[in-house]
């Protein structure tokens, strides 16, 4: 396995193994209601979306490839944070119109996490996902290491942030240096 700095040419297959990755994530369900072949292909969308832009705005996207096939991905922003092209923001915006309740949900995500994101210049770890198959084997802990060490080397950042909506995960994160900041509820109550 090797953990490499991903090409436009990898969008497809990396989106489909995040989708993979992320198909019983709280968070995943909580953005994107629903039919669950609907949301495979929500959360496809969404990760598509999110690769295309970070790598057409210079930020961190890498990729854990076998035998040509990416079983893995790591995504984020380092120190800056850039506005999006306008394409990137009409294909979320797309999105969006797809899934009604997304645009409060992802609001509601963002409060929590803002409050308890630091103040210096940071890497913002946004996702981090393995396929299934490879779950348990430190591919995880591979590029979590490969993401922090692009932290870890640029002058002005101070760490790596991230956050979860799997409890079981904050094991993981704190063996990997990672201490927790604070925690809040994802729950939304649709209007009657």
């Amino acid at each position: 396995m090797e953990i490499v700095a991903a090409q436009t040419s990898d969008v497809i297959s990396a989106a489909d193994c995040l989708a993979d990755a992320f198909a019983g994530d709280p968070h995943m369900t909580f953005f994107f209601e629903g039919d669950p072949a609907l949301r495979l292909e929500l959360v496809t969308e969404f990760f598509s979306i999110l690769m295309v832009a970070r790598l057409a705005l210079g930020m961190p996207v890498l990729v854990l490839k076998s035998e040509g096939r990416i079983l893995g991905a790591a995504m984020g922003y380092d120190t800056q944070r850039p506005e999006w092209l306008p394409d990137h923001r009409e294909r979320w915006a797309s999105l969006q119109q797809r899934q009604e309740l997304m645009v409060s949900r992802f609001e509601k995500s963002q409060t929590i996490s803002e409050k308890y994101e630091p103040s210096e210049p940071h890497f913002y770890l946004g996702v981090l996902g393995v396929h299934p198959s490879i779950q348990g084997k430190r591919a995880g802990l591979a590029l979590i290491e490969a993401y922090c060490d692009l932290s870890e080397r640029d002058p002005v950042s101070a760490g790596t942030f991230l956050e979860t909506a799997e409890r079981k995960n904050l094991g993981f994160y704190q063996r990997c240096g990672f201490r927790l900041l604070g925690q809040g509820e994802l729950e939304f109550k649709k209007p009657l």
